[in-house]
Order: C-alpha cells, then sequence, then structure tokens
C-alpha cells in the first residue's frame, strides 16, 4: 500500500514538473521602442524616366507597434533629353509587429511631390515644374546589426495625382538605421 502511495505521489511529482516547464516562461522586459532615423540610396521612376537619389525618414514611437514616419525623398535624372529632378515630402504611419532583429512593417503615408523637368536645345532652355499630392503604400525590412544600428530595404508605390491623372511610382529603398535613444 505505502508503494503505491509513493508511485502516485511521484507520478503526481512528474506530471506537475513536466507541466510546469511546458508553461509560457515570462519574457524578459522589452527595451522600450526608440525614434530611429534611416539615410540611404533611393531609386524611382517618374512615368518612362529612371530616377536615383537619396532618402531621409525619422520615426517616432506611439505604443509598442505603431509609428509616425516623416519621409523625405529627392531624385534625378534625365530620359529622352529632358533632366528630370523629383523632391518628395510625405507623412503617415507605420505597423511594425515585431521588434526582434528582423523587423518587417507596413507603411502608409500621404504628401506632395514636385517634379521639375528641364529641356536644353543648345539655343533655348525650356523648363517646367508641377507639385502633386498623393499617397504611398508598402512596406519593407529592418535587419539589426546592433541595438543602435540597422539595415533597412522598403518599397513604396507611390499614386500621384497631377493635372487630372493618377501616376503610379515604384520606389526602392536601402540604406542605414540608427536608433535614438537606446
Amino acid at each position: 500500500m505505502r508503494a503505491r502511495r509513493v508511485l502516485t505521489l511521484a507520478a503526481g511529482l512528474g506530471l506537475a514538473a513536466s507541466l510546469a516547464g511546458a508553461a509560457p516562461k515570462k519574457a524578459a522586459p522589452a527595451t522600450p521602442p526608440a525614434a530611429d532615423v534611416f539615410l540611404g540610396y533611393s531609386y524611382t521612376e517618374a512615368g518612362d524616366a529612371s530616377l536615383n537619389g537619396i532618402g531621409l525618414q525619422g520615426t517616432l514611437p506611439v505604443g509598442d507597434t505603431f509609428r509616425l514616419v516623416l519621409d523625405l525623398s529627392g531624385h534625378d535624372g534625365s530620359f529622352a533629353g529632358a533632366d528630370f529632378d523629383q523632391i518628395g515630402l510625405m507623412a503617415g504611419g507605420r505597423w511594425s509587429p515585431l521588434r526582434g532583429r528582423l523587423r518587417p512593417f507596413a507603411d502608409g503615408l500621404v504628401g506632395l511631390v514636385r517634379t521639375s523637368l528641364s529641356v536644353d536645345t543648345g539655343d533655348a532652355s525650356v523648363s517646367d515644374s508641377d507639385s502633386d499630392w498623393g499617397f504611398a503604400l508598402g512596406g519593407g525590412l529592418d535587419f539589426g546589426l546592433s541595438d543602435r544600428w540597422a539595415v533597412r530595404g522598403l518599397f513604396h508605390l507611390r499614386l500621384l495625382s497631377g493635372e487630372g491623372n493618377w501616376d503610379s511610382d515604384p520606389r526602392f529603398a536601402v540604406g542605414v538605421v540608427y536608433r535614438l535613444g537606446r
């Protein structure tokens, strides 16, 4: 009889220990989100023109998974004898569900893009510029190198409205991220 109690007690303790080991562990306290700055190479298309340039972004956390984003980009290039310059300023939100080494994110931005075009024929020069409002949808991935530094790749599809037409301009950017206040 006594052996049966010992076996029952041992089995009960073993079951309790295995259930306790299977219980979720309390996570270590997470580092609070920090503001960050991105600087990198940026490529976009404006109609048939391929434009190269630079992208600058700043983000400010609002909670654990949402950030406010300010995006400034400048591009230039030429197509069919015309020189193009394009400056974009957009703001919006970013949702990023993960805070590990790999951080995927999705963006929604609104703002203005100013495009300038000039053609030099030798004897005369003709130029025109236009500011178009629009929005950008996209996302990307941050790959953490350390607590403060990361590499970011992003894609936006900018939908711009100007002169009664909608234009869709894809934009790719890759560069470095510096996280402030860590």
